[in-house]
């Protein structure tokens, strides 16, 4: 399971579709991405949306491929030809692949802000079967669109975990008091995420959380999980890290009657 990491070791881009559609639009944005950045690009899909049924669209001009403007692409090309010696694809792919990849996300919008907030504090990311338990995880605490505009939420869709899009993520990040990554298994959207914004700039300094609370990883005894990476993340483990995120935000909201029958 969570070949990502495996992927990302071999510096090979990885989509992660969300639905069947999703399926079939990434399959076409991998194999376009592949020609203009010369990467293997893998399609992360799991049997909860492998093996269901839905309604949709086949249309072949239903995905409108954009080449990047916002990137240069070196004079001899990003592919493999003949001689290529091994330092020459190393550099090829350190210094030009893989932004190569995060470039063509972001002209494509393959990771995407869902729902806004005028005063949003909160911020939720996740991609893949885990966007559908977050989704879930919402529908159970009774929070819609309207009302999470009122709790502040702001909800962040990822299309490709690794390399993770920058500037997309830096913009829903700005505001933000805090961040939770939902993902199954072992972080890797998390760890990035970190990574883009502890640098960046002095005032968007958002707490980041998501196998564990602020407390952090590494001082946490074993066990003491707020998003176990052991077993299947399901709806109800979600929403109950989402409720006790609210609480510091929202304390008593409508949401919480919800919460403490999921308990």
């Amino acid at each position: 399971h969570q070949r990502e990491h495996m992927f990302s070791a071999c510096a090979m881009p990885v989509l992660a579709p969300a639905s069947v559609q999703d399926i079939l639009d990434f399959g076409l944005h991998g194999w376009a991405m592949s020609r203009y950045t010369g990467c293997w690009v893998a399609l992360k899909v799991c049997a909860d949306i492998v093996e269901s049924s839905a309604t949709v669209d086949v249309d072949a001009l239903g995905v409108q491929v954009r080449i990047p403007q916002d990137f240069e692409l070196p004079a001899d090309g990003v592919h493999i030809r003949w001689p290529d010696p091994q330092p020459a694809q190393e550099h090829r792919m350190q210094a030009y692949k893989i932004y190569a990849a995060a470039a063509y996300a972001r002209a494509n919008r393959l990771d995407r802000l869902v729902w806004d907030s005028p005063q949003a504090r909160l911020g939720l990311v996740a991609c893949g079967k885990a966007w559908l338990d977050l989704r879930q995880a919402l529908h159970e605490l009774g929070i819609d669109e309207a009302s999470a505009q009122g709790l502040g939420l702001r909800v962040y869709k990822v299309g490709m975990p690794w390399p993770l899009e920058a500037d997309g993520a830096r913009r829903f990040a700005t505001g933000l008091e805090e961040i939770l990554v939902v993902e199954e298994k072992r972080q890797i959207i998390e760890y990035q995420l970190k990574e883009m914004l502890y640098n960046w700039r002095d005032d968007v300094r958002p707490r980041v959380i998501g196998k564990f609370d602020e407390a952090g990883e590494w001082p946490a005894p074993h066990g003491q999980w707020l998003l176990p990476p052991t077993g299947e993340l399901t709806p109800i483990i979600v929403a109950r890290a989402i409720a006790s995120r609210l609480a510091r935000i929202d304390p008593g909201g409508p949401w919480q009657a919800r919460a403490a029958a999921l308990a």
